[in-house]
């Protein structure tokens, strides 16, 4: 990074070649969170963070249109995951960064920014698990191996008498006449490090016994360049221990450093149920009270504070029990409306309510325009874009290419039964009619077949040849049109499907991509001539209208997370209780939810995929047929309340 808003570079005055500077890791480090968390105080700023922020946009837009076109499933077993995306972000940036002090607070705050998407605590394993910290330490243990060495034998030809320039120059030199082959290769140009002088320094006495046993050896060329090597690597090992304790010292930093803030939200579970308790043992009478107010303090929570995504206990409970719970009466009340007493007014509106309820989570809550791909001419400039491409298309495990592929192979299947029927079958057949003598000549060409016959194999004395010779024939004619008949269905079969994958991914895409898919599903097709009587079937399956807008269901967003689990926790209490206090509360808990979802966000958080960034959409609008089901089962759920009431009131007065 070449600019920093911060101070603290000025510690890089101290800098060393051969050692890791930790504070200055630290520094960074805390920094690019600050940064990311758009903290006030010290940032960074530069081209390589806003290209990262960028890539981590396309990151997000990637899952998402991935799952649009083909779905979130993986198609192999060990399916890449957000580290290597992470690390290809870094790839891309690596360039910008001027030291391994940079590189290596980069690929922590990576490892950061991956807690952060899973909403899990950094660890040694996340940093570990990234693909960018393994290839960056073991190439910088390599260079600094090779620098290392170089900066060694350099002072050892030095001690030679073979230059007269070292970077440490306060040692012995001997008299010899070794000569080497490559003086580059012995040859530091770097500043000299008080690191490895001082390694050099605390080994005097034995460096240089090991420099008069190189003289005494007459060694020259090749041979000496090997001894030189092996007698440096005897001082290197301490400095390749010691950096390998700093880059342990370096991933605690980022542990301890990138601890996020503790999640505690689950404690009010843990407080709702002292006090439901605690009035129930102690204020029995008024208990209900205290679940009314835990209701509604939860109904309040949910609405400002719940993050579907960070609060992963909120979203499990609800997910897991409420959503569930709530299915499960609705279905036990549909199953109890067949039932003879039950008025036919009530089981409309217990089917009704079921259906619809249903329906909430199979329509969108909102259409978004500005998440098109033809709004983001951007992502065609990533690395994702092509990432896309691979996944829908190119990859051997992509949906496109094993549809090509299987349809390939079904036609070659045909190819192969067919032209063996004609070369081999059919020639038999022709030659058993020849050996038979029912034949005696064949010829044929375009214009003309004739064919002569042997008048004594035609005689009823070999009827059995002239009659089982055909039957046999026939067989094989049968087989063949029965197999062909179903290689057509297959093939139609794999045709629509084709189709279908193709028409997914082309409505979701934008004209630059539609040409990128083209242009490899057609490569993939054209790997045989067999296809090309179906180039212009398959050229037809591109004809298809582009969605002008996104569809996104409620539980695509935070926001409409939110209005659903508000709508269900207060659908829980109606189902729940039976006080008419409690049944009119909750049915007015259901029309606020059902109202608030007609309010528009500016700017509506989009979840991609989990564990993958957000995106951000304002260009939104509202499907008002969400909005009327919620009203309609609020209002159903407050009909069928009045006339269970009214029932019980009546089977009371009698």
């Amino acid at each position: 990074m070449k600019k920093f808003v911060v101070t603290f570079l000025l510690i890089l005055l101290s800098f060393t070649v051969f050692s890791i500077e930790i504070e200055v890791v630290k520094d960074i480090y805390v920094s690019l969170i600050k940064t990311y968390e758009e903290e006030k105080g010290e940032v960074i700023e530069g081209k390589e963070f806003e290209l990262f922020f960028n890539e981590l946009y396309n990151l997000g837009l990637y899952r998402f249109y991935r799952t649009q076109m083909i779905g979130s499933a993986e198609y192999v077993d060990r399916p890449t995951n957000v580290q290597t995306y992470l690390s290809q972000i870094y790839t891309i940036t690596e360039q910008n960064f001027d030291s391994i002090e940079e590189k290596l607070a980069f690929i922590g705050f990576l490892a950061y920014v991956q807690s952060d998407l899973s909403g899990d605590t950094i660890t040694q394993e996340t940093i570990r698990s990234l693909p960018a910290y393994f290839t960056t330490v073991q190439n910088y243990k390599k260079e600094l191996e090779n620098d290392a060495l170089t900066y060694f034998g350099n002072v050892i030809i030095y001690s030679l008498g073979i230059v007269d320039e070292s970077p440490y120059t306060d040692i012995t030199r001997f008299e010899s006449n070794s000569k080497i082959d490559d003086l580059s290769l012995y040859t530091f140009f770097g500043e000299p490090d008080e690191t490895i002088n001082k390694i050099i320094s605390e080994n005097k006495e034995s460096l240089e016994n090991g420099i008069k046993k190189l003289v005494d050896s007459n060694l020259s060329g090749r041979q000496l360049q090997i001894a030189i090597d092996n007698l440096s690597y005897n001082y290197i090992s301490p400095l390749l221990k010691e950096t390998e304790k700093q880059i342990n010292q370096v991933s605690e930093i980022f542990v301890e450093f990138g601890k996020r803030k503790t999640h505690t939200e689950f404690i009010r579970f843990i407080v709702y149920g002292i006090i439901i308790l605690f009035t129930f043992y102690f204020f029995k009478k008024y208990w209900w009270i205290s679940v009314l107010g835990v209701y509604l303090y939860e109904f309040v929570y949910i609405l400002i504070s719940y993050n579907p995504i960070k609060d992963v206990i909120t979203s499990f409970a609800y997910g897991s029990f409420i959503i569930p719970f709530v299915f499960l009466f609705l279905f036990i009340m549909v199953f109890k409306s067949f039932g003879k007493k039950i008025k036919f007014v009530q089981k409309v509106c217990s089917i009704t309510i079921f259906i619809l309820t249903l329906l909430i989570f199979f329509i969108p809550l909102y259409y978004s325009q500005d998440l098109l791909m033809k709004e983001n001419q951007s992502f065609h400039d990533s690395i994702f874009e092509n990432q896309l491409l691979n996944d829908v298309a190119a990859y051997s495990h992509s949906p496109l290419y094993r549809s090509s592929e299987k349809l390939v192979s079904l036609l070659g299947s045909e190819y192969t039964k067919i032209n063996s029927f004609y070369r081999s079958t059919f020639s038999d057949f022709l030659k058993s009619l020849v050996n038979s003598n029912i034949l005696t000549q064949i010829q044929a060409d375009k214009q003309n077949v004739k064919v002569q016959t042997y008048k004594e194999g035609l005689k009823i004395n070999n009827q059995q040849n002239y009659i089982s010779i055909p039957s046999n024939f026939a067989k094989e004619i049968n087989n063949l049109v029965n197999f062909s008949k179903r290689q057509q269905k297959q093939i139609n079969k794999e045709l629509k499907h084709l189709e279908k994958t193709t028409q997914n991914i082309i409505q979701y895409s934008d004209v630059e991509f539609e040409e990128s898919v083209k242009n490899t599903l057609t490569s993939s097709l054209s790997k045989t001539d067999l296809t090309d009587p179906l180039m212009t079937q398959i050229s037809t399956f591109y004809d298809v209208d582009k969605v002008d807008k996104i569809k996104l269901k409620s539980t695509n967003t935070t926001f409409g997370t939110k209005i659903i689990t508000m709508f269900f926790l207060a659908i829980s209490m109606f189902v729940i209780f039976n006080k008419n206090i409690m049944k009119y509360i909750s049915i007015l808990l259901m029309y606020i939810s059902s109202f608030i979802s007609l309010f528009k966000p500016a700017t509506l958080e989009v979840l991609s995929q989990s564990g993958y960034p957000n995106l951000l959409s304002q260009n939104i609008s509202i499907n008002y047929i969400f909005v009327f089901i919620m009203f309609a089962i609020s209002t159903l759920m407050l009909i069928s309340f009045l006339i269970s009431k009214k029932r019980t009131l009546q089977s009371n007065s009698n």
